[in-house]
């Protein structure tokens, strides 16, 4: 439901005021009231000069496909068969029969997602953004028009995700790693014939050291002890070292029976500030120009509704230039139209330049820090500055790269949420076409269109992680792909 008016209140000013309110039925959120007031104003009535600004808030639309994702999961009961208890269903129950919910069978085998969850915070709700503009347009000459424009906008509330149930460090500690070298943990076999911890080494108690010697195994009297290095350089999370270590802090769950339960919630944000300059110029009758430069900055603390930050609910950490920000930003655009003498053709073509963008450093999907999210990054001793990306021919800045290391197993990396600086990229493409009449009612038109006509290579880490391996670095902060090949097209149109 909206309101909005416009008031000329003088012959060069003009306000416009509105009023909007948003409501999904899918959520309970309804105080999503979307003022906004704008204005035009025209120095001394002038037809060259006008002025322009604006202030909004605004909200975004609920996206089912992710509020799907995380409802449906923890809204199914699961009945597994492979339990001695349950078994006897596969022969009891024939189809058409079914079980309903409130079968006795289902409250007696039937179990919720064990091991993942899914779920909304309490407080979830829809996104917002608060917008203003400025802009400043001027004609300098007949056909040659100049505009100054300033954008703000900040966005609250977006969704991010949070493993609720990431074990919680126990008092007294820095961090998981101290708890784990603080003592040694009982491994013997329980009631089942189990252990609790581990298997390697068939060790009835388990110890962790800051070594990076995967796995030792050591007799002490009537003992039989493993003991895991934390600074394991394997970046697999299938190391009996990590395993063993989530084994010991599960414990600190919220709920020990489950590992991670991703919770939707609203809390990330994002900022961006952009000035751009544009000119326009018109070619007589045959064609235009338009040019155009922005300085911006966009910042935010996750790019899409299911990022997570690397220390489980701290989005303050993550807050850093977006993996869409680019600083310097170029287009430009027109047609001319060549007089019939030499064709009649119809030229076209845009260029657009855009400046280096971030890029993440991830630890290979290692989850060093023990939170069951797989978006570590590692730790790093120089300056932030100097992470560039290379070439594959480009031999590696070996200082560079000794500077990286993984973090100790149960502790959190010191890199920067998207520290890297990446390449530069601008495309190119050309169109040009002639139209003839071949009959009262009938046109045919030719086009060739080339993309990317000079194949320049246009390099991109694309949505990808760049991952530090310390076995395997031959790629490190290479791009992997390139986009955007020469592409040309011919193609008829018949207008009929």
């Amino acid at each position: 439901v909206f309101v909005q008016d416009d008031w000329r209140l003088r012959r060069d000013l003009t306000v416009s005021l509105g009023l909007r309110w948003d409501s999904e039925t899918i959520l309970a959120d309804r105080n999503n009231f979307g003022p906004r007031v704008s204005f035009a104003w025209s120095p001394r009535n002038s037809h060259k000069t006008v002025v322009r600004g604006g202030y909004g808030i605004f909200y975004n639309r609920a996206m089912l496909r992710t509020l799907d994702d995380y409802t449906l999961t923890s809204q199914t009961i699961a009945v597994d068969t492979n339990t001695a208890l349950a078994e006897p269903l596969l022969t009891s129950l024939k189809f058409p029969a079914r079980l309903d919910n409130n079968d006795q069978r289902v409250k007696q085998f039937g179990v919720r997602e064990a091991a993942f969850l899914r779920r909304l915070s309490s407080d979830f709700r829809i996104p917002e953004s608060y917008q203003a503009s400025a802009g400043f347009e001027r004609e300098l000459a007949r056909g040659f028009k100049l505009e100054v424009n300033y954008v703000f906008n900040r966005g609250l509330h977006l969704w991010r995700e949070v493993n609720a149930n990431a074990p919680r460090l126990p008092a007294g500690f820095s961090d998981f790693a101290a708890y784990l070298t603080s003592r040694e943990f009982d491994n013997r076999r329980d009631s089942d014939g189990n252990r609790p911890i581990t298997a390697t080494g068939n060790a009835d108690f388990v110890r962790f050291n800051r070594s990076v010697t995967p796995t030792q195994t050591l007799r002490e009297g009537e003992k039989t002890i493993v003991i895991f290095g934390l600074n394991n350089p394997s970046t697999s999370n299938a190391t009996a070292g990590i395993r063993s270590a989530l084994a010991v802090i599960r414990q600190f769950r919220a709920d020990p029976n489950l590992t991670q339960i991703e919770e939707l919630q609203s809390r990330g944000n994002s900022s961006y500030h952009g000035v751009s300059f544009e000119t326009t110029r018109r070619l007589t009758e045959r064609g235009f120009i338009r040019a155009s430069y922005t300085l911006s900055r966009l910042m935010d603390d996750g790019v899409v509704n299911t990022s997570s930050p690397l220390v489980a609910g701290d989005f303050r950490r993550e807050f850093s230039l977006s993996l869409l920000d680019a600083r310097h930003r170029v287009a430009v655009s027109g047609y001319f139209q060549t007089p019939k003498a030499v064709g009649g053709l119809t030229l076209a073509g845009t260029f657009n330049f855009a400046s280096a963008r971030p890029f993440n450093i991830g630890a290979n999907g290692n989850d060093r820090n023990l939170d069951d999210v797989d978006n570590d990054r590692p730790n790093f001793s120089g300056n932030v500055d100097s992470i560039g990306w290379r070439k594959l021919e480009s031999p590696l800045n070996q200082t560079l790269a000794e500077a990286f290391s993984l973090p100790t197993i149960g502790t959190v990396g010191n890199l920067p949420r998207n520290a890297g600086r990446g390449p530069a990229s601008y495309t190119l493409n050309l169109r040009a076409s002639r139209r003839f009449q071949i009959a009262e009612s009938r046109k045919l038109e030719f086009q060739i269109e080339a993309f990317n006509p000079l194949n320049s290579t246009v390099f991109s880490f694309g949505a990808e992680f760049v991952d530090y391996s310390p076995t395997s670095l031959s790629n490190f902060l290479v791009p992997p792909r390139t986009v955007k090949p020469r592409t040309i097209r011919i193609g008829l149109k018949l207008e009929f």
